[in-house]
C-alpha cells in the first residue's frame, strides 16, 4: 500500500479510506469487504483461507457492528448472528423464545413497518397500533405464528442458495466469528466467553421453534403450512446438496 497503519493515525485512517472508495491498490480489494478480501489475500499470499478469515469478525459475509455476545449483558443472545438470516446485521438478531420480541421474527415487524427498534413499545401494544392505522385485525399469535415464520423461512431459502460467488454450508457458516469465542481480554467482564456448544444447542431449538430442520432449512410441512408452495421444491435441493 506504501504506507503504514497505526491506531488512532487520522491520516493514514483517511488515505485508506480514500483507496477503499476510488478503489485504489489494496483499496480495490477491501472495497470487497472483509469476507471477500481475506479470501482474496489468502490467495495471494498462498493461505489456507481460514487463517485470515479468523481475523475477520463477520458472518455470512456481513460485518458483525458495534454489538458482541460474550459479555452476556449486550443486547443481542449468543445464536444473535450465527442464527439470523440477515449474517452479521445487528439490527436483525436471532434469539430464543422465537414467540417473543427477543427473536428475529419481531425484526420482521419493525423492519416491514419501517419502525426504530429502540421505540419502547411491547410487541402487543404495537401489533394493536399496527391494526388501528391500517383496519386490520392481526393477532400477536398470527404475527408469531404465520407472518414473521413466512417471511424469514423465505429469506433462509434465498440466503443458503447463496449468490454468484458464495454459498453458504450451515454447518460451518451458522456460526459466530471465531473472536467471540475468545475470553474477553479486559473490561469489567475480562475472561468472559461464549461455549460452542451451548450456541449449537441454542440454534437447535431456535431452528425447531420456527419449523426449520437441523440445518436450518423450513421443512415441507412448514413451508405448505406458511403456503410457500414454490419453495417446497428448492428447498428439498437444498437438503439434498448440503447432504450430498
Amino acid at each position: 500500500m506504501g504506507y503504514e497503519l497505526k491506531w488512532g493515525d487520522f491520516n493514514s485512517l483517511k488515505r485508506l479510506l480514500e483507496d477503499i472508495a476510488y478503489r485504489r491498490g489494496m483499496g480495490s480489494i477491501l472495497a470487497e469487504g472483509a469476507y471477500r478480501a481475506a479470501l482474496k489475500i489468502a490467495g495471494l499470499k498462498n493461505l489456507y483461507p481460514g487463517e485470515l478469515l479468523r481475523y475477520t469478525v463477520q458472518v455470512k459475509g456481513v460485518g458483525v457492528g458495534a454489538h458482541g455476545i460474550r459479555s452476556g449483558k449486550d443486547y443481542p443472545q449468543p445464536i444473535a448472528y450465527a442464527g439470523s438470516v440477515q449474517g452479521g446485521d445487528h439490527t436483525s438478531v436471532a434469539g430464543l423464545p422465537v414467540d417473543n420480541d427477543s427473536s428475529e421474527a419481531w425484526s420482521v415487524f419493525l423492519d416491514s413497518g419501517v419502525v426504530c427498534m429502540f421505540t419502547a413499545v411491547d410487541d402487543s401494544t404495537m401489533i394493536k397500533y399496527l391494526n388501528t392505522v391500517t383496519g386490520w385485525n392481526i393477532t400477536r399469535e398470527e404475527f408469531y405464528g404465520e407472518i414473521a415464520p413466512r417471511v424469514l423461512s423465505l429469506q433462509r431459502i434465498l440466503l443458503l442458495l447463496g449468490g454468484p460467488d458464495v454459498t453458504w454450508d450451515p454447518r460451518i457458516h451458522d456460526d459466530n466469528p471465531p473472536r467471540f469465542y475468545e475470553p474477553l481480554p479486559s473490561g469489567p467482564y475480562k475472561g468472559a466467553r461464549v461455549d460452542p456448544s451451548d450456541v449449537r444447542s441454542k440454534l437447535a431449538e431456535y431452528y425447531k421453534g420456527l419449523g426449520w430442520d437441523e440445518y436450518g432449512i423450513p421443512t415441507e410441512e412448514t413451508l405448505r403450512r406458511l403456503k410457500l408452495y414454490d419453495a417446497v421444491e428448492v428447498a428439498r435441493e437444498l437438503r439434498e446438496r448440503i447432504e450430498g
